[in-house]
């Protein structure tokens, strides 16, 4: 049977007297892009000119999170590609459920939203096709 040991002169102090943490916005953005890079088919941000992907693979670069936390509670807003072939409502739900478990896992928070973006669908192999 294991017992606390109280130093003499030593009180016990209650969570209240102890402190809190504190998880910043952003901190829970870093958190969310990491964890979006281990969900298969689920690519980086395109970037967007007058509201057009403009040319190139995006896959390489991370998502992009905007996350706000409040009351314990966290809500995300997401920007990604998906792999083509891919049905983009199976790879978001992958995404959203991936995000809502490893969030929750890191900071003890609640995903309470998860709002997805798809920017733009990406080549699931990067290959070029040469003429023979």
């Amino acid at each position: 049977m294991d017992s606390a040991i109280t130093m003499p002169g030593e009180a016990e102090t209650g969570a209240a007297q102890r402190g809190s943490t504190t998880i910043s916005d952003r901190t829970v953005e870093h958190i969310a892009a990491r964890a979006l890079t281990e969900v298969e088919h689920i690519g980086g941000t395109a970037g967007r000119m007058l509201g057009v992907a403009v040319t190139g693979e995006h896959a390489d670069r991370s998502a992009g999170v905007t996350a706000r936390v409040s009351d314990g509670a966290a809500a995300l807003d997401v920007r990604l590609s998906v792999a083509y072939p891919q049905s983009v409502a199976h790879a978001t739900l992958d995404a959203r459920t991936h995000l809502q478990r490893r969030v929750s896992e890191f900071t003890g928070l609640t995903v309470a939203r998860v709002d997805i973006t798809v920017t733009s669908l990406h080549a699931q192999d990067s290959y070029t096709k040469t003429v023979q």
